[in-house]
């Protein structure tokens, strides 16, 4: 499913899955409590995100939403 958000916003947005086992500072830094979570970043700064399983077309229209 990363592959094909990543896909359909190619040239708007970077799509990127970080495993939070090997990356505790990241996990640390966004507070993860819960997994997936989806994470917008604009110019380092967090505009919105989300928690839970979602659906291509649920993260693309939420996408939308706040980009």
């Amino acid at each position: 499913m990363v592959r094909t958000v990543a896909e359909k916003l190619a040239g708007k947005a970077a799509v990127i899955q970080i495993d939070t086992q090997n990356n505790p500072a990241l996990a640390s830094r966004f507070a993860v409590q819960g997994i997936p979570l989806i994470v917008l970043l604009r110019n380092g700064r967090i505009v919105a995100q989300r928690a839970g399983a979602s659906s291509v077309e649920e993260l693309l229209v939420w996408f939308r939403q706040h980009a």
